[in-house]
């Protein structure tokens, strides 16, 4: 018999594999968890590229105080949204570019004052802006912000809006 390859030696059905009904299940399941999944990765996403924008305009900032410190002169630091791209730029008060200027991530759409502008003295403190803490605000597309918050001493941290004092 020609389908005799198929029997092992006692004589019973060697086929092993899955059976169609089997696979269109596991495909079912899996497209469900994946549409389950892409809503809270997208949102994650969002999150993440706010929380990167705030950490790399943090460090900027930071670095513009410790660079008016180490000059011995006024660092002013610009943070404009211009042609749908958030743009972090500092001079110091001869004009000189302190650092290249940096495009935060494409999910960052807005700053809040628009232009925001920071300013440290030779001594590493902020200049201008009274007494209180100064905010710049970012936010994005899916309506998430974050605040960044430079003392008058000219600490610099951020955390989210609403929490941020």
């Amino acid at each position: 018999m020609w389908y005799r390859f198929l029997l092992d030696r006692q004589g019973k059905n060697n086929q092993r594999g899955f059976t169609l009904m089997e696979m269109m299940i596991v495909v079912a399941i899996i497209s469900i968890v994946s549409m389950l999944g892409v809503p809270n990765y997208t949102s994650w996403n969002a999150r993440h590229q706010l929380r990167q924008a705030s950490t790399e305009i943090q460090s900027q900032l930071s670095f513009a105080r410790v660079s008016a410190m180490s000059r011995n002169s006024v660092v002013s630091v610009n943070v404009s949204a211009s042609s749908g791209k958030v743009v972090l730029s500092a001079t110091d008060a001869s004009g000189v570019s302190v650092v290249q200027p940096v495009a935060l991530p494409g999910g960052v759409i807005g700053v809040a004052p628009e232009p925001a502008g920071v300013t440290f003295s030779p001594l590493g403190i902020r200049s201008g802006g009274g007494t209180g803490n100064q905010l710049i605000v970012i936010s994005n597309n899916h309506g998430l912000s974050y605040s960044i918050l430079v003392t008058p001493r000219g600490t610099v941290r951020w955390c989210p809006a609403a929490t941020c004092t």
